[in-house]
């Protein structure tokens, strides 16, 4: 905290099982390290808008804790909590003495409290009635930046006032982040003045921060990413200090690393980076970073009169003591190291003014204040502050001490006079001498202990013999007792002790210029280190007092500094009011001349000087010269001059007994002309000497009417700031009445929301609502209400029953309504069916309830709702008709399963329980009076070698979610093999999990014996077949030889379409073979290495000798040898071509293509004929199914041909498959893989 505060007393809360553990007191909080960030947000006037619009696009998941800190009226209630509830999913707490704190959770601080924060718990202090301090903003975040440091977040939004400008400054101090809102604020005081500091990060809208709050979370800034994380690179963070060095000069490897680390980790933050390495790389492209990462670190928490009691011990216990027998002009010297932008040196400056009252105008003061930062140097040389900074400046103070300029406040000219400022460097420069007092408050806490103990070296140096040191509040001497002795422990106050030996301390920051001299007698190793730097400064002392010129230092004033030399030749003193002012300390016949060389050295600023200027010295005349030099330092901002007298000779004009005036003799030409010019020169003399008095006098005058004028200028600021003070009480009030307004406006429009929701309601619900009086005359009606009974006019203020010529003037509903007006009781679901005029039958549903006014609307209400339930009574009688529907073809269904031999399956996949109906009982042969059974016992009804296929169908059709269809052999009770046929359907739950299976069984014994003795007959058949055929066919031939001898042409022709008849029954006795031993199992291929390319062409060129209409095109693409059987891959090809010819009668081209796709070979046959319907396409493979086309024209064959084909590829290891839509042909694959070489 920058300055201690008054503490307000305790707030009374409600009682909680657990306080918040009272923390011990030391010279440092003690806190546990916090594991989540906290976001304290202020605001005043125009406050709630910019929070609320923070809250509405802010994501509740950041892991962040959001504590509101808003101006509020003391005088009234706050319904700020209620209001923020609807901008956020977060819970928003109001805040009670005590309560924790937790992240993602939103608090809000009550009216007349100030507000702190302690282990995690949020500390309520009632504010007095009479405290006007409107910075309760501040309040706070000085209590959280100390113990969140890095991971306290400060949010400055709409307001007027400073408050928050000195907590963001401790926020950043810490290492924290700070924002505020932008133009986009309806008061923009309070957000300008934070970011006027210097240390706000962000200007963003509210939404810009809440996005960059989620930016920062995702960065995982101060949530997961310690500073240890970065110590143990201690490579990368050198670099760092080295490019700091390189550009500034300053050696931050004397920093405590925590320190360091915490504002590096604090910028990558900031620069959206996660590595050490990336952020060195953006330091040394943009000098402008590297520039903000040093002000990071040279930031600093100051302020006027930062320790109150600290100033109070100055003045009783140090200042008496450093004046006690203090020598006439002897000066006052203070060092403040760091100083920051010098309030502290003026805090100093003020306190040793009120202690030495009047004489603090006369008594000579010193105080250097030195820092690091050239910026913070240039503000404190101006000694120009804003209002904010003054705020624990008592307005007595400030009255006295203090100017009001344009808007802000400067230090008056005496202060600034006795504080010189200056960059300075502790652990390099070399220290100030012969300092009464040191005061350094806020420096060695940040330092590692090597450097402290340089600093206190450092400091024990510069101290005269009894000099005092006074340290800050966190800071201490640590062991080196033997330099300090505490003069008082509690305010950290030090007097210098005495040390039997000078301490080696090299303040040049090297080594000494002088070599240590060497004893030369034995057994002594020599002098003490200082004893030639004491015999310089013996020497120097007697060089300077001997031989040094006549010479004087001023200041720009004039005002004599120093004498030096034997200067009282050339000084006279004026007889009169005392005065330093050199024009009226040096001799008259100098004035004139010095005057000008003083003027000429200010204009042109460089060394002016005058040889030959006569003085008169008694009898003799002496020619002097005048040298004026201006000096300059960095210490001081204003230029001094140093004036040098010496003599070029001296001429005795005239020497004799008698006076300069009167001589012997008759006086020439010459001497009268002397006599003249001596008369001329004196008249001017006394000419000049007039014109000094009167300039003089007229000097005077103008310095009392300025006195006059000052004088009423104290008057006029005096009435200005009871003006001032005015304004602000009007401000607060002004304040107050913007938050209880904003907080008004948000209620209305909250209650405007509300009702336009609750009408949207109304008017939209289908439902008809009508709002009677007790009266029953209408107060409002919605919609559904006209609609229902199809009024044109408006009802409200009619009487109910009266409206529409009595419309529902119903006496059933006359009495519920009168019962509710003068019983006070509603009624619900009062149907009444009637015929309603216009409109027809119709069955409404009636529910009533009376409603109470509140507030100050004392008048009841009754709000009648209307449903219109006649489609749903049509809608019973209808569904009562389908159930009786439903039971009929559920009996037709359960007759036709029992003649069609069906049962049906139910699994409950979970619980692995199968229920089934009595028709499996049967096929099984299962007792009737079990109608369950497991998973398992189900399966021991299957036969043993068709329980691997049943298991794996099951599955699939689970796995795939697709339908099943299988045939498989059940044992029978009696012993006996029964066939069924399965199908079913896989049901699933939400979770996507497969958790029914439902299905029905057919005995299909019968079929399949007839199946077996269908298949059985094609198979002889085939085989007897194949021989006649054979006979026919070549007796076919011999006679067609035969015929052609006899040239009987005609007959030829004839032979040979029974020829060709003879050929399609050999395929098709070739066919029904295959089929035989298809099902035997005895189809064997006899594969090799074939070029399908080269069998492809073959195959297609016999099968192009067949037609005319059709073109062959073929696109084939290179392909791998594949092992498979040739004759019969020919027999497939043969198939699909034919079927293309086949299927395309009206021609066109047929397109042959192959490619190589994964390691297989993919063989496409592509026609332009009739197409196929999807549920052909789906049964197109299976044994005796024939396509047609849209005229019901079946085509010739068995439908054997890609039952075959389909058996061949997949003994292969390929697959087939066809791609059709009706009317616009068909495309036939089939795949091979390659094999491996």
């Amino acid at each position: 905290m920058c300055a201690k505060q008054k503490k307000p007393a305790r707030a009374k809360a409600p009682s909680r099982k657990q306080a918040p553990a009272k923390k011990k007191k030391t010279d440092a909080p003690y806190f546990a390290e916090p594991i989540f960030p906290v976001a304290a947000i202020g605001g005043s006037a125009g406050g709630i808008e910019a929070i609320s619009q923070f809250l509405s696009h802010l994501q509740p998941d950041l892991g962040i804790a959001y504590v509101i800190i808003q101006h509020l009226s003391p005088d009234h209630s706050s319904i700020l909590p209620s209001l923020l509830e609807k901008r956020t999913s977060m819970k928003v707490h109001p805040v009670t003495d005590g309560i924790k704190v937790e992240p993602n959770n939103v608090y809000v601080i009550p009216p007349a409290v100030y507000m702190t924060i302690s282990d995690g718990h949020l500390v309520l202090l009632q504010k007095s009635k009479t405290d006007k301090q409107r910075h309760v903003f501040d309040y706070f975040l000085l209590s959280l930046a100390p113990v969140y440091q890095h991971k306290a977040i400060a949010i400055v939004l709409s307001g007027v006032g400073f408050d928050g400008t000195q907590g963001v400054q401790a926020i950043k101090a810490e290492g924290g982040i700070s924002f505020a809102q932008d133009d986009s604020a309806l008061f923009q005081s309070m957000a300008r003045n934070a970011y006027e500091s210097g240390y706000i990060d962000f200007i963003l809208s509210p939404e810009g921060i809440a996005n960059e709050l989620a930016a920062l979370s995702r960065q995982n800034y101060s949530i997961q990413s310690p500073e240890e994380d970065i110590e143990v690179n201690e490579l990368a963070i050198k670099r760092i200090h080295l490019l700091l060095h390189n550009r500034f000069g300053v050696d931050f490897a004397h920093y405590k690393g925590t320190t360091i680390n915490r504002r590096i980790l604090r910028r990558m933050a900031l620069n959206r980076l996660k590595q050490l390495d990336p952020y060195i790389k953006l330091l040394r492209e943009n000098q402008t970073e590297l520039e903000l990462l040093y002000r990071d670190l040279l930031i600093n928490v100051t302020c006027f009169f930062r320790e109150p009691t600290l100033f109070i011990t100055l003045n009783k216990l140090i200042f008496p003591a450093l004046f006690k027998n203090r020598k006439n002009g002897e000066p006052l010297r203070i060092w403040i190291p760091a100083c920051s932008s010098g309030e502290e040196a003026c805090s100093m400056a003020i306190s040793l003014f009120e202690f030495l009252g009047e004489k603090a105008f006369t008594t000579p003061i010193q105080i250097f204040a030195t820092d690091l930062s050239e910026t913070a140097i240039e503000k404190a040389r101006t000694g120009i502050y804003s209002k904010n900074s003054l705020q624990h400046v008592s307005p007595q103070r400030l009255k006295q001490f203090f100017v009001k300029v344009d808007g802000s406040y400067q230090i008056i000219k005496p202060i600034r006079d006795i504080c010189i400022f200056a960059t300075h460097n502790l652990l390099k420069d070399p220290p100030f001498s012969r300092m009464d007092l040191i005061s350094c408050q806020n420096v060695m806490i940040y330092l590692a202990s090597n450097a402290q103990k340089k600093i206190l070296l450092a400091f024990h140096y510069a101290l005269k013999p009894i000099g005092y040191l006074a340290l800050g509040k966190s800071e201490t001497i640590g062991n080196d007792t033997d330099l300090f002795e505490a003069v008082d422990k509690e305010h950290k106050l030090y007097i210098k002790k005495a040390i039997a030996q000078p301490l080696p301390f090299d303040f040049f920051n090297r080594q000494s210029r002088t070599p240590v001299l060497q004893q030369t007698s034995p057994g002594k190793q020599g002098s003490a280190p200082n004893s030639d730097v004491d015999i310089e400064k013996e020497t120097d002392k007697l060089l300077l007092s001997r031989y040094v010129p006549a010479s004087v230092v001023v200041n720009k004033d004039l005002q004599i500094l120093r004498f030096h030399g034997p200067i009282s030749d050339y000084l006279q003193p004026a007889a009169g009011k005392a005065s330093l002012h050199l024009l009226k300390m040096v001799k008259d016949e100098l004035v004139f001349e010095l005057r000008g060389l003083l003027n000429n050295a200010k204009k042109r600023k460089q060394v002016m000087r005058k040889e030959g200027i006569h003085l008169k010295d008694g009898s003799y005349h002496r020619s002097i010269r005048i040298e004026v030099t201006p000096v300059k330092s960095h210490l001081f901002n204003d230029p001094y001059y140093l004036i040098v007298f010496k003599d070029d000779h001296d001429v005795e004009l005239q020497k004799s007994k008698q006076p300069v005036q009167q001589k012997k003799g008759r006086p020439d030409s010459k001497d009268r002309r002397i006599d003249i010019l001596e008369q001329e020169l004196k008249d001017a003399r006394e000419q000049m000497k007039t014109m000094g008095e009167e300039f003089e006098a007229t000097r005077e005058e103008l310095q009392s009417a300025n006195e006059e004028v000052l004088s009423s200028n104290e008057e006029l600021q005096s009435i200005n700031e009871e003006l001032e003070t005015s304004k602000e009480e009007l401000q607060s009030t002004n304040e107050e009445l913007i938050t209880i307004n904003e907080e008004l406006q948000l209620r209305n429009a909250d209650l405007r929301e509300s009702v336009e929701y609750t009408d949207a309601i109304v008017q939209t619900t289908r439902d008809p609502l009508v709002v009677l009086h007790t009266d029953l005359r209408v107060r409002t009606a919605n919609k559904a209400f006209y609609n229902l009974f199809n009024l044109q006019q408006e009802v409200d203020g009619l009487y109910f029953f009266e409206f529409a010529d009595g419309l529902l003037d119903v006496p059933a509903l006359r009495q519920q309504l009168q019962e509710t007006v003068t019983k006070g009781i509603g009624f619900q679901d009062f149907e009444l069916t009637h015929q309603f005029r216009e409109l027809g039958e119709k069955t409404l549903l009636f529910n009533a309830m009376r409603m109470h006014g509140e507030g100050g609307d004392k008048r009841a209400r009754i709000l009648l709702a209307i449903g219109n339930v006649t489609e749903g009574k049509r809608a019973e009688d209808s569904l009562r008709r389908s159930m009786e529907q439903l039971r009929e073809k559920e009996e037709r269904l359960r007759i036709a399963m029992e003649a069609g031999k069906m049962g049906t399956l139910d699994w409950n996949i979970f619980t692995s329980e199968i229920q089934w109906s009595t028709d499996h009982n049967v096929m099984f042969g299962i007792p009737v009076e079990k109608r369950s059974g497991t998973y398992q016992e189900f399966f021991q009804y299957v036969h043993p070698n068709d329980r691997e296929k049943v298991a794996g169908v099951l599955q699939t059709a689970i796995d795939t979610r697709k339908d099943f269809a299988m045939e498989m052999r059940a044992l029978h009770t009696n012993g006996r093999i029964t066939w069924i046929a399965a199908f079913g359907r896989p049901f699933y739950n939400e979770q996507g999990q497969a958790h029914r299976m439902i299905g029905i069984v057919i005995d299909i014994t019968e079929r399949k014996i007839l199946e077996n003795q269908k298949e059985e007959f094609i198979g002889i058949a085939s085989h007897e077949l194949r021989t006649p055929v054979t006979s026919i066919k070549s007796y076919a031939q011999l006679l067609q030889e035969m015929l052609k001898v006899k040239n009987d042409l005609e007959s030829v022709e004839i032979i040979k379409k029974l020829d060709r008849q003879i050929d399609r029954l050999s395929h098709l006795v070739a066919d029904l073979l295959d089929i035989t031993r298809i099902r035997e199992g005895q189809l064997l291929l006899h594969p090799e290495l074939l070029d399908l390319n080269v069998l492809i062409r073959e195959m297609a060129e016999l099968m192009q000798r067949t037609t005319v209409q059709h073109v062959i095109v073929y696109e084939l693409q290179s392909l791998p040898p594949v092992k498979a059987d040739r004759e019969r891959i020919g027999q497939v090809l043969i198939n699909l071509i034919g079927n293309a010819i086949k299927y395309s009668p009206k021609g066109q081209r047929i397109i042959i293509s192959s490619v190589l796709i994964n390691k297989t070979v993919k063989i496409s046959i592509k026609d332009f004929g009739i197409g196929m319907s999807e549920e052909t396409r789906l049964k197109i493979f299976e044994q005796f199914f024939r396509a047609s086309d849209n005229n019901v024209q079946t085509y010739p064959g068995l439908g054997l041909g890609l039952f075959i084909a389909s058996d061949i590829i997949k003994k292969h290891g390929g697959e087939i498959g066809v791609e059709s839509e009706k009317g616009k042909g068909t495309l036939v694959y089939f795949t091979l893989p390659v094999q491996p070489a």
